[in-house]
């Protein structure tokens, strides 16, 4: 019995001999497999304390009753996220090594999230205003830190992961993650019903704040092979800003791509609402937003284990289309749904979907444009469509403000659709594209 599992676990980190890649990464590439998967498991369990779905926003109610200021908190995070990446690829793509610049950036990010416990007994103390405004000041600095080490990490794991495996790591990391967010969110859900306010939210962050350490700890634990191409020279900023053109201007498929996500990210304005309307319209408490938040992880476990080898097998543009119309599914229920009942129905949908999504998305930008300018194209696929990303929550609370959430609603779907549309009829599978840029036959499976 010992035998046969150890054999299925060396088969599994094993490279096939068709699998290109330096030795240094071969060799180390089971140590750094399971030390980042289990710094994905580790920050995913944290983040279940701090969801910015459903904990974060059902907190920020208490302190706002303002629509608009409670989307800041998926504007900020999101954008945060996105908006970074681009002013790091031209350092990245000169470094020799990322894990330095992982580690101190990684280091910084966590310090919001060690802070907020503290601050949550705090803040009700303050008038409201500048209680949000701490609260979002502290959103801020988590998603723009964030943004700051996405670039460094995201090149760190395409140098130790290979391309054919980064659907696998990038799942089984997920999946991981959100087994143990299941049961992070179930802890979450009786923390928030059983301790009195604010205590029950300083607790909840402070079991979230554990977490994002041990995260820290086991990505510290990572070895990274040195580059072995030659390292391009110090590029002005003149130059780099003409090649960002050159990019945008003859790569008419990443350009597409770009459009299709930016209407997508759009139609993600109601998601951020979605446990607010629920709790308001019909009148749940507090610990429902926890509830809410295991039912996405539980469903995303089952999305992990599917996307990441789906990905691998069949492209992760794929990926992102079949996991997208999850996505409006979940929509068209919100639109039409008259009791609670159908709200679980659609946080399992939105976490289905989600896993699918951010799965194919953190894997397909890393298969744009040649090799050394991958933290450019990476940096740019985010950058690019920062403003969409920020603007979406922020113009959904300004419907919600103005006309209510069915209206929103319609027009989250009809971004939705469309972001489909371009993706399906108008982007070709970037594994599919040589260097040059037309379309070959996909490799047989």
């Amino acid at each position: 019995m010992g035998s046969a599992a150890r054999s299925l676990f060396d088969k599994f980190f094993s490279l096939p001999g068709d699998i290109l890649t330096s030795p240094e990464v071969a060799r180390h590439f089971r140590r750094n497999f399971i030390v980042n998967t289990a710094d994905g498991m580790a920050w995913v369990f944290g983040a279940s304390f701090f969801s910015v779905t459903t904990i974060l926003p059902v907190y920020a109610s208490r302190l706002t009753d303002s629509p608009i200021l409670i989307g800041m908190i998926p504007a900020l995070t999101d954008a945060g996220w996105y908006l970074p990446q681009l002013l790091m690829s031209r350092r990245v793509e000169r470094l020799r090594r990322t894990m330095p610049t992982v580690a101190l950036l990684g280091g910084l990010e966590r310090i919001p999230y060690l802070a907020l416990p503290a601050v949550t007994l705090w803040i009700d103390r303050l008038p409201r205003q500048a209680a949000i405004a701490v609260f979002l000041v502290l959103i801020a600095w988590m998603a723009l830190a964030s943004g700051l080490v996405a670039t460094p990490w995201q090149e760190l794991i395409a140098r130790i992961i290979p391309a054919s495996r980064r659907g696998l790591f990038f799942g089984a990391s997920f999946l991981g993650g959100q087994l143990l967010g299941v049961g992070g969110a179930s802890i979450a859900a009786l923390v928030l019903s059983g301790i009195a306010y604010p205590h029950s939210y300083a607790m909840c962050f402070s079991l979230g704040s554990l977490g994002v350490l041990v995260s820290y700890g086991c990505v510290l634990m990572t070895r990274e092979p040195p580059v072995e191409r030659e390292i391009a020279p110090k590029e002005s900023l003149g130059d780099y800003r003409r090649r960002l053109q050159g990019i945008l201007g003859s790569g008419g498929n990443f350009r597409t791509y770009l459009v299709s996500r930016s209407l997508s990210y759009l139609g993600n304005m109601a998601y951020g609402f979605m446990a607010v309307y629920a709790v308001q319209r019909f009148n749940m408490g507090d610990a429902q937003a926890a509830v809410f938040t295991a039912i996405m992880l539980a469903s995303g476990v089952v999305g992990y284990a599917v996307w990441g080898p789906l990905g691998d097998r069949l492209g992760h543009k794929r990926v992102m289309e079949i996991a997208g119309a999850f996505m409006f599914l979940a929509l068209v229920i919100a639109l039409w749904a008259k009791s609670p009942q159908p709200f679980n129905i659609i946080f399992a949908l939105m976490g289905f979907g989600r896993a699918g999504t951010l799965v194919a998305d953190l894997a397909i930008a890393m298969e744009f444009g040649p090799e050394p300018e991958r933290p450019t194209y990476v940096g740019l696929a985010r950058t690019a469509t920062s403003p969409a990303v920020f603007l979406a929550p922020i113009a959904g609370g300004a419907i919600i403000a103005w006309v209510g959430y069915p209206a929103m609603f319609v027009v989250a779907l009809g971004l939705s659709a469309a972001g489909l549309c371009v993706s399906r009829f108008r982007v070709v599978e970037p594994r599919h594209l040589p260097k040059g840029g037309l379309p070959v036959a996909p490799a047989p499976h």
